[in-house]
């Protein structure tokens, strides 16, 4: 297998580099400075390894200042303000957790807490720090630390992920009570899409070859950095990747194990999700507790048919789709079958992508539980199965970082099944 030897880049000119793919494991040669609008696909699986038309490393930290300039409003200036019986109640960003936790539901607070105001701000932090000091001479160790870091909270910082949640809820709570979004609201807004084109401006593989230059390929026996593709000698197993800080192993240990464990909890954890309330909401003045198909329903009968869809793909279809999914790609490496390999490769990607979208009902319900507390009447609270349905979505996204697709590939050229 080319991930255990380099004999057929023996006779590299220098002008390429190894890089690993980390959907099948194959190592490939790529040319050390390709031009604009270049896309090198892995010869094995078609995965992209690296994309350099419409990148950029000066327009990714442009755009990552922005967003960083404009989270600071989004997150303490107010967000949501409703009316009624002559009083009114705003909310802000940076209070969601604290209310959710007085109200009884201090998981769905810390998620809130982490994935709208923590996470996001140190990824941006870090990725503009990175970008800024790649544009100086010299590059210190923590380069590669930091940028794996802000890596690993990209699916976690979910800023777009709130916008949406925050339509919904605005336009769910218009249909009942007086309500208009604030300045934070439209601060965040731009922060958030700032982000999504920070992050299609920027090629990982670009960057990482800026922090630190691939080393020239050589032959004999290889592995690449699961994390940055970096490829180094296999006598280096167990030691930490120079460039990424990131520890050397053919593959993840464990990870059919971890990833089934993760994906056999949130199937468990499915069911009471959908089966009990997830929210209460006043309609037509009248407090009504909803499950998560109920909301989809009354999204629809409002007139809101596009909400709906969203609702139901993000809260239903998707959660669906990870689980179906990923006990597929587990089954698969346990039984070493040679089908479909590239469809599960693709499945795989698509489920490590999409996940997080799933948390826009978590999201919605803490957009409107600050602001509709007036009486008993006029009222809004997270139910028992929010949490259930956010451990659903956490449990399955870890299980998606827990698992390798590359065993998938391994198990299929091997003469007994994948390690479990």
């Amino acid at each position: 297998m080319t991930d255990l030897a380099l004999d057929p880049f023996a006779n590299a000119d220098g002008r390429e580099i190894a890089l690993g793919c980390s959907d099948c494991g194959e190592i490939s040669l790529i040319p050390r400075h390709p031009g604009g609008g270049a896309v090198f696909l892995c010869p094995r699986c078609d995965a992209a390894l690296e994309r350099t038309g419409g990148r950029s490393l000066e327009a990714g930290l442009a755009l990552s200042c922005a967003a960083l300039v404009l989270m600071v409003p989004g997150l303490v200036l107010p967000l949501m303000t409703t009316s009624a019986l002559g009083a009114a109640r705003t909310s802000a960003l940076t209070g969601l957790p604290g209310v959710m936790w007085r109200d009884g539901r201090p998981w769905l607070g810390l998620a809130m807490l982490l994935f709208l105001v923590v996470f996001p701000l140190l990824r941006l932090g870090l990725v503009t720090t990175v970008l800024a000091r790649l544009h100086r001479r010299g590059r210190p160790a923590w380069l590669g630390p930091a940028f794996r870091l802000a890596e690993a909270l990209k699916p976690w910082a979910m800023t777009d992920v709130f916008l949406v949640a925050l339509l919904i809820a605005y336009s769910r709570l218009a249909a009942t009570i007086s309500v208009s979004l604030r300045p934070g609201a439209f601060a965040l807004a731009g922060a958030g899409v700032l982000m999504l084109a920070a992050r299609a401006a920027l090629d990982p593989a670009q960057v990482w070859e800026s922090i630190a230059s691939a080393p020239e390929p050589r032959p004999g026996p290889a592995l690449a950095c699961h994390v940055c593709g970096r490829v180094e000698p296999g006598a280096r197993s167990g030691a930490p990747c120079p460039r990424c800080g990131a520890h050397l192993r053919r593959r993840k240990t464990g990870a059919v194990r971890r990833a089934a464990a993760l994906t056999l909890a949130g199937a468990a954890l499915y069911i009471p999700a959908n089966l009990y309330p997830i929210a209460t909401l006043p309609v037509g003045l009248t407090p009504t507790r909803y499950t998560i198909l109920e909301g989809v329903r009354d999204l629809a009968a409002a007139g809101l048919g596009g909400l709906a869809l969203v609702v139901f793909t993000a809260s239903f279809a998707i959660p669906c789709i990870k689980l179906v999914g990923m006990a597929w790609c587990a089954t698969s490496v346990v039984a070493g079958s040679r089908r479909a390999l590239k469809v599960k490769s693709r499945l795989f990607s698509v489920i490590d992508e999409i996940g997080r979208w799933s948390m826009i009902d978590p999201f919605v319900i803490g957009a409107f539980v600050p602001v509709m507390q007036y009486n008993d009447y006029i009222f809004g609270r997270a139910e028992p199965a929010a949490a259930a349905f956010t451990a659903v979505v956490v449990l399955t996204m870890l299980a998606a970082r827990a698992f390798d697709p590359r065993l998938m590939w391994d198990a299929a050229v091997s003469p007994r099944g994948g390690e479990a």
